[in-house]
């Protein structure tokens, strides 16, 4: 009989740990403080949420300096073995859901599995060159298992609204969600218009990811490796969502930002999500705070950082008025000049 998933998850977690002092056994210390990954309450002790400003430094401050994994590797713990534990279907343990699809395929092997790695923030918009000191290329937080077609029909779009006459990519009717067609949105994904739009159960995990990569990489250096990172910026404005011509960027931009925080919104961390920041704190060795803390979500990239509960009334009506008032969209965004997003720290 199998085991529950919770006795597993702490049983891979363990031997995940073990697996990432491996890897970082020839590298500096770990980051003071990453051992507190497990637990979100100390972890996030010392984060202030006094001010959009300080909130972000703070949660950059926590988040980086991750250990790298590789993405591909025949001796060591990569994102295929981490993504196919956070990625597992719920009800068999040998199966993965992918995130599109929803559908369940058995777990495979090297050139023998039916579904393939998802960078939600495409690698070629910032980061297509993977290597030792490409962090964002191998970042769980946002990589995702897919189905082949599905991946490909999404190829590298921004994520954003059907505007009309779109293409449906229908969910198969797995664990009790998904399925059905003809009828927008559905239970499906759309393509059209340059954009794409996932189906409503996965919105807010998509989204997530991408808040995460916006705080986590803000240019500079890894603090331990020296290694040189963009600074990855979601943004509303679709002329800054462009390929870095293969080569890897000091700035890259993806979105929709409006979007990505209404689905955040529309869509709250469930068992999936905190599966999936288990399996990443376990082999990275830190978390995403948009997961543990959807809240500070509006703090940072709405600058509202009252202390009532997260998606409480005003959230909607704030989003709104942003969205709409073009005169406090900048080149980063639709910040204004004195906004955290544009007074981004250089460290």
């Amino acid at each position: 009989m199998a085991l529950p998933r919770s006795i597993r998850m702490e049983r891979w977690a363990a031997q995940c740990v073990c697996a990432v002092l491996l890897l970082a056994s020839s590298s500096p210390p770990a980051v003071a403080g990453e051992a507190a990954c497990a637990d979100p309450t100390s972890y996030y002790a010392a984060i202030a949420t006094s001010t959009p400003d300080q909130l972000r430094s703070d949660l950059h401050a926590r988040i980086r300096g991750h250990q790298r994994i590789p993405y591909t590797s025949a001796t060591m713990l990569d994102t295929w073995t981490v993504l196919e534990v956070s990625d597992e279907d719920p009800a068999d343990s040998n199966r993965i859901v992918d995130v599109y699809r929803n559908i369940s395929y058995p777990k495979g092997t090297s050139g023998a599995r039916l579904y393939e790695r998802e960078h939600s923030w495409p690698s070629s918009y910032g980061f297509p060159v993977d290597g030792s000191a490409n962090y964002p290329f191998t970042d769980v937080h946002h990589l995702h298992l897919s189905d082949p077609s599905y991946n490909g029909s999404r190829g590298n779009l921004p994520f954003g609204w059907c505007p009309s006459a779109c293409a449906e990519r229908p969910t198969e009717f797995t664990n009790g969600v998904g399925g059905g067609t003809g009828v927008y949105p559905g239970n499906s994904n759309w393509r059209g218009g340059g954009y794409w739009e996932v189906w409503w159960r996965r919105r807010g995990d998509i989204a997530r990811g991408l808040l995460y990569l916006d705080v986590r990489y803000e240019g500079g250096f890894h603090p331990l490796t020296g290694a040189a990172e963009p600074d990855l910026i979601l943004t509303d404005d679709p002329a800054f969502i462009v390929t870095s011509g293969g080569q890897n960027a000091a700035v890259a931009h993806m979105g929709l930002l409006s979007v990505l925080l209404a689905w955040h919104e529309a869509d709250p961390p469930d068992a999936r999500d905190q599966d999936r920041n288990e399996a990443a704190c376990a082999a990275q060795g830190n978390r995403n705070p948009f997961t543990d803390r959807p809240a500070w979500a509006r703090c940072v990239f709405l600058t509202d950082c009252r202390s009532d509960p997260v998606f409480s009334d005003g959230f909607e009506a704030n989003l709104t008025g942003l969205i709409t008032s073009k005169s406090s969209r900048t080149r980063r965004g639709w910040f204004a000049p004195n906004s955290p997003r544009s007074r981004r720290r250089s460290s």
